[in-house]
């Protein structure tokens, strides 16, 4: 069984406030009011954003937030700018983070916070997230699939692509022949029997969603530490790889189709209950070279992974291309997403279909963290002027980080396109 991250605060001017966490989640810690832990707008020894912390219990990571001066963890400082910096000096820096450990004492200004972790008896290990090549290559070694480079049943063939939660290879079913994309991941946990049971648990209800506009989920299960996901095969691969080869936006009817398609899709899954977590265009797959058809996949697979205490660390260890694509809340409220939130990641990759641009602007010498939580979303039109006023106002409306002003749900986002065309 997993163990339980606390927080207690011990000193300051929120002395006796008390957090904990049973599961993957996030905490912010600042002076804005949308951080888990707020202190008084006046209090100068915090930054709005000041860190965040990510538990996966029983590991916990820190990441120091650009803040002015610094987190202190058992009276070592990460972050904070030195005084001969300027704060675009500052922010080329390595990105501050550091792994947690039982009595652990966390210090901003006269705030201090000890760090309790239950069902542990040593410290947790330092999470390493493995880049895409080593799991490929653990993965296509002959000891770890077998002499004929099989997997449960599947004999591998080219790979396809790699991203941050795995590799998918073609494949074939030596069974009947039949052809498959066959996605491989590998956990960033020890995978005992508790975390395969929930992990089982929460893949067979979202592998059960069948509709013409998400990959199909045909079979999974584990080989070793090895989980494995039989999917339908899109010979066009994903938008994003398309997106990437043509170098330039979407025609507009191109756009609007996979658009609709895929929210055609997203809505009957917001329908059954589901959210998606993580859209984007690497996870939009296309059927032919044409971009004829458009289907969500990787559908439940970021959540069950992160049920079960499988995925390590998917906020401070980010792979490439998600944060882009992802809501504010889904940092400030990590465990309460809505339909809204896909609705958010749907229409940044709408703007990016139109644009080739992400709707925050990302600079290389700043922490994304930090501009997710305080970038301001940039108005269509100010990248293409071109785009119609009715459609950038949909778009626009679609991207708002307030939630009351954003589309509540899918349906309601591809009914105002349509509208807008």
């Amino acid at each position: 069984m997993p163990g339980r991250v606390c927080l207690d605060v011990v000193a300051g001017p929120i002395q006796g406030k008390h957090f904990e966490f049973d599961g993957h989640d996030t905490f912010l810690f600042g002076r804005s009011p949308d951080c888990h832990a707020e202190l008084a707008a006046d209090d100068a020894t915090a930054s709005r954003h000041h860190f965040l912390l990510e538990v996966n219990p029983p590991a916990a990571r820190l990441r120091d937030l650009g803040s002015l001066n610094g987190t202190y963890v058992n009276g070592q400082k990460h972050g904070g700018r030195e005084k001969h910096l300027s704060p675009e000096q500052a922010a080329e820096r390595p990105l501050p983070q550091v792994d947690l450990r039982d009595g652990d004492l966390i210090r901003v200004g006269a705030t201090v916070i000890n760090v309790h972790i239950d069902g542990v008896t040593a410290p947790p290990p330092v999470v390493r997230d493995p880049s895409p090549l080593d799991l490929a290559i653990e993965i296509e070694d002959s000891s770890k699939t077998g002499p004929q480079n099989t997997v449960a049943g599947f004999a591998l063939g080219p790979l396809l692509g790699r991203g941050g939660m795995g590799v998918v290879h073609l494949a074939t079913r030596l069974s009947d022949g039949a052809t498959f994309a066959l996605k491989l991941m590998r956990p960033e946990a020890a995978v005992d029997a508790h975390a395969r049971e929930v992990f089982d648990r929460e893949i067979a209800v979202t592998g059960s969603l069948r509709h013409p506009h998400i990959v199909t989920m045909y079979a999974h299960g584990s080989q070793g530490d090895t989980f494995y996901f039989a999917m339908d095969y899109c010979a066009g691969g994903s938008l994003s790889a398309a997106l990437l080869a043509r170098q330039k936006p979407l025609d507009l009817d191109v756009a609007m189709r996979i658009a609709q398609q895929s929210l055609d899709g997203l809505s009957f899954a917001h329908e059954q209950g589901f959210i998606h977590r993580d859209i984007k265009p690497e996870n939009i797959l296309l059927t032919d070279a044409e971009m004829s058809v458009a289907k969500l996949t990787d559908f439940g697979l970021a959540k069950s992974f992160q049920q079960a205490g499988l995925s390590g660390m998917t906020a401070t260890g980010f792979a490439a291309g998600t944060l882009q694509f992802m809501p504010r809340e889904q940092l400030t409220n990590f465990r309460l997403l809505r339909p809204a939130s896909d609705v958010w990641s749907m229409g940044a990759t709408v703007y990016y279909m139109l644009t080739l641009r992400y709707v925050r602007d990302f600079q290389a010498a700043k922490d994304p963290l930090a501009v997710v939580l305080g970038g301001n979303v940039v108005p269509i039109r100010d990248r293409k002027p071109q785009i119609s006023a009715a459609l950038a106002e949909v778009v626009d409306r679609a991207v708002d980080d307030d939630l009351n002003r954003r589309y509540s749900s899918a349906p309601e986002f591809r009914d105002a396109l349509r509208k807008a065309l």
